[in-house]
């Protein structure tokens, strides 16, 4: 989309939409990084609200890991200042949970910090009636709580949250919550209890269809059958469940599977020394459980705060992992040159609109002009030289339909070269009598690449086309000057010049071809127009 027009606002919106998009449908999170990059630069410092949504996503793009992104304090400090000027009290929300998903949870005061940020953001949420903000915060409560080892408050806050969500219909939350308090709840023994509600999060309403928590819970409940001294049921679990997918098993949950199925086995052959081996295993289990639980809770306490960036997250783990499955090269490939196939197909009916524009408009108007010029000085002595070169003229244009069906390449400009072809034009505009053109050059000694070349001409055909056609001019000059690096074009006119703003409608197509012209070049166009004091065209183009 050509961007050109839109204010800065426009601008810094339409970058960080397209960043959202490019999140939410994208493995690749450095493009929808550079995206958000290019919203900052362009929003203004009184747009509040969306430089706040700005640098909401450039926080949680650093807390995704991306390298050399922008300081975490210095856009927590800036939207946390944006949060008290405006008051908003989702925006003071955010501002605690920053530094809450910044906490590494190794030692009590991190955890009491958080938990200390999180009463304050409920309090907030509380005054302003923002209900689902409360629930997702009283969530995150009961999980910091519980790596408090303050189960009996993690467990309140767990059973007071599973009415709402109940009736709220949000099945997925209500899963985790299960999950969430089974931990809990095996963490304090309590394994009957833990038991039911594991297979509560697994097949309440829906089994749960995302793999890699099908797995995470599987293991949590195959962990308190064994903490139960079930260890058959234990063993069971990760030997159906778990192979069911094994395309997500890791190295860990292999061993794991393993280590349990040669305890049982060990179990029944040596069942004098179960009591002791069960007792070792038990501590152990207890220690992996405790550490697990932390991290799992910490992540799904994050996650469960913004559902929406939760969804967004497990997506694009869900695509890294698709990918990494994909069937073969040679799939990928051959749909890589289906696309290249239509990418071509589309240039070439893109090329060819912009032939019979360029050239044949060109030719056209030639032609037009000459009529134009019998029309208004027309003698008995002129008309039959007139009526010649406007025969000629028409030829000429039947030829180049004809060939523009039988060829691709550039035609007169692969047999002749960009200067001849230039004096070539400037003659027959200068036969028809109205505009005298003139071409100049110096350093063009040698040819261009034949592509370049052909650019140029269009581009210098069609800005020719523009001063026949609207100028009233009686005389143009075409300068062209090449440098070691670069080629610079200057074309000028004497004619009534124009206001660019109110010629653009005139101009239409053609203005517009040459412009996406120069852009596709990495090239600069710059126009000087004064009414009734002519216009200057000057084009500066790379040579790469």
């Amino acid at each position: 989309m050509d961007t050109l027009a839109f204010s800065n606002t426009e601008k810094a919106r339409y970058y960080y939409e397209n960043a959202i998009i490019e999140s939410n449908t994208s493995t690749d999170l450095m493009h929808s990084y550079k995206l958000l990059l290019s919203a900052k630069r362009h929003v203004p410092e009184d747009s509040l609200e969306l430089r706040f949504k700005i640098n909401d996503e450039l926080i949680y793009t650093y807390l995704s890991t991306i390298e050399n992104a922008l300081p975490f304090e210095d856009l927590v400090r800036e939207n946390c200042d944006i949060a008290h000027l405006s008051q908003d009290p989702k925006m003071l929300v955010n501002c605690d949970f920053y530094y809450i998903y910044n906490e590494d949870y190794e030692t009590e005061a991190s955890i009491e910090r958080s938990i200390g940020r999180l009463h304050h953001s409920k309090y907030i949420a509380k005054e302003n009636d923002l209900i689902d903000m409360v629930k997702s915060i009283e969530l995150n409560l009961g999980i910091l709580y519980d790596l408090a080892n303050r189960k009996d408050s993690a467990l309140y806050y767990f059973n007071s949250l599973i009415p709402y969500y109940k009736q709220q219909e949000d099945f997925e939350t209500l899963k985790d919550l299960y999950n969430s308090k089974a931990q809990t709840l095996k963490q304090s023994k309590r394994y009957e209890e833990a038991i039911y509600y594991y297979n509560k999060s697994l097949n309440d309403h829906y089994p749960i269809d995302n793999q890699e928590k099908m797995v995470m819970v599987t293991r949590n409940l195959a962990e308190a059958y064994y903490l139960n001294k079930n260890y058959e049921e234990s063993a069971t679990l990760y030997r159906d469940k778990i192979r069911i997918s094994d395309s997500l098993k890791t190295v860990a949950a292999a061993r794991s599977l393993e280590e349990l199925e040669a305890k049982y086995q060990t179990t029944q052959k040596e069942k004098e020394n179960l009591e002791l081996k069960a007792d070792k295993e038990k501590q152990r289990n207890h220690i992996y459980a405790l550490s697990g639980a932390a991290i799992i809770l910490l992540l799904s306490g994050g996650l469960i705060y913004n559902n929406q960036r939760k969804k967004k997250l497990i997506a694009q783990k869900e695509q890294i992992i698709q990918k990494s499955r994909a069937d073969t090269i040679l799939k990928n490939q051959e749909l890589a040159t289906i696309d290249a196939m239509i990418t071509g197909q589309e240039k070439e009916r893109k090329r060819l609109a912009e032939e019979l524009h360029d050239d044949l408009g060109s030719t056209l108007t030639t032609v037009r002009l000459y009529f134009e010029n019998l029309k208004e000085q027309f003698s008995e002595e002129k008309s039959e030289l007139v009526f010649n070169r406007t025969e000629n003229l028409l030829d000429e244009a039947y030829e180049k339909i004809r060939l523009m069906s039988h060829t691709r390449n550039s035609g007169v400009m692969a047999s002749k070269g960009l200067i001849p072809t230039l004096e070539s034009l400037a003659h027959k505009v200068s036969q028809g009598g109205k505009v005298h053109v003139e071409v100049l050059h110096h350093g063009l000694d040698q040819s261009l690449e034949n592509s370049l070349e052909l650019t140029i001409f269009r581009i210098l055909q069609e800005l020719l086309s523009n001063i026949i056609k609207h100028a009233q001019a009686t005389n143009a000059v075409i300068s062209l000057t090449a440098y070691e690096d670069s080629i610079n074009i200057m074309v000028e006119d004497d004619g009534i010049g124009f206001k660019k703003e109110s010629n653009q409608e005139k101009a239409g197509i053609g203005l517009h071809n040459i412009e996406k012209r120069i852009e596709d070049l990495d090239g600069t166009i710059e126009i000087d127009s004064q009414l009734n004091h002519g216009t200057t065209v000057n084009l500066d183009i790379p040579l790469k």
